[in-house]
């Protein structure tokens, strides 16, 4: 059986032994959350490999964290637009080249499932499904009522934050890691107006909403409970950007015995009900992937 720190390389896909039943384990391209490194997702990823729901895993570590070269403090400046239209569809492209025939399943957790949603505009038909985990729209009308206001006032204080400083200390203040200017005026587009933009892209926020609208992934949003980061309403909000996706919706338990705060991220590190949730949708896409080539 893999262990994580084994096979687990944000530069090549991971590959684990084959499981024994006859659709083929999916090959999973994973987005981790805004400021988390790749290797706090490295147990659960293992457990995807070692359980054979996954035949590999190519994590894709974003600007700024982990073992990525950029650095927002050094002054490098990146945004959504990297993420969206450079990275993932090189990174879809090399597993493409070293995994073809593989079924694909893109799975983002938190921040990572908005990107994943973004790139669909351009890589839908290219993988089997999205499994968006613990995601949802950053944008503050989409909280509850009792907690809007608050979210408001987090939104707004975080976005001022981001456009005083050379670069966003979101490791010092607590949320989000840190971060380019140029990336949290992305963040904060969408947190303060519900749309989407990626700045310096030649598309448009009008081209590429039309451009999400006219796609129709297949994509599982799987919720925490009582997760205060990605409740709901915003989850249903992050679903609304692909209307004519064929969507479905789970909400899971996480860690029990941590806070809900924790809950949305420690299911990377300990194993809960999230780990047979997304199986079951990996073993799903292999199905569907081995019915469509017989058809």
């Amino acid at each position: 059986m893999p262990t994580a720190s084994s096979t687990l390389d944000p530069a090549r896909p991971a590959a684990a032994a084959s499981p024994s039943h006859t659709a083929p384990a999916p090959h999973v391209l994973f987005v981790p959350a805004m400021g988390v490194p790749i290797r706090f997702y490295e147990p659960f990823l293992g457990r995807l490999l070692g359980d054979g729901a996954a035949t590999a895993v190519s994590p894709l570590e974003l600007p700024g964290q982990g073992t990525h070269a950029q650095r927002a403090r050094r002054g490098d400046d990146y945004g959504y637009r990297e993420v969206v239209e450079q990275m993932l569809p090189d990174a879809l492209a090399r597993i493409e080249r070293s995994d073809p025939g593989r079924p694909v399943v893109l799975i983002g957790h938190s921040l990572g499932g908005q990107l994943a949603v973004l790139a669909s505009a351009t890589l839908a038909g290219r993988f089997e499904r999205l499994v968006l985990i613990a995601s949802g729209t950053a944008h503050w009308r989409a909280w509850p009522p009792g907690a809007r206001w608050r979210a408001a006032a987090t939104v707004h204080t975080i976005a001022a934050a981001a456009a005083v400083l050379p670069w966003y200390p979101g490791t010092r203040l607590g949320f989000g890691g840190d971060q380019s200017r140029r990336f949290m005026r992305d963040w904060s587009y969408n947190a303060r107006t519900g749309r989407y933009r990626l700045e310096g892209s030649a598309r448009s926020v009008d081209s590429l909403a039309r451009a999400l609208a006219a796609v129709s992934p297949r994509v599982h949003l799987l919720s925490i409970a009582a997760d205060p980061v990605a409740p709901p309403t915003a989850r249903d909000a992050l679903l609304a950007v692909l209307p004519a996706a064929v969507g479905s919706r789970e909400t899971g338990r996480g860690v029990t015995a941590d806070a809900p705060w924790r809950r949305h991220f420690s299911w990377a590190r300990q194993a809960s009900d999230l780990d047979a949730a997304v199986a079951a949708q990996l073993a799903a896409a292999g199905a569907l992937s081995t019915a469509t080539r017989r058809a």
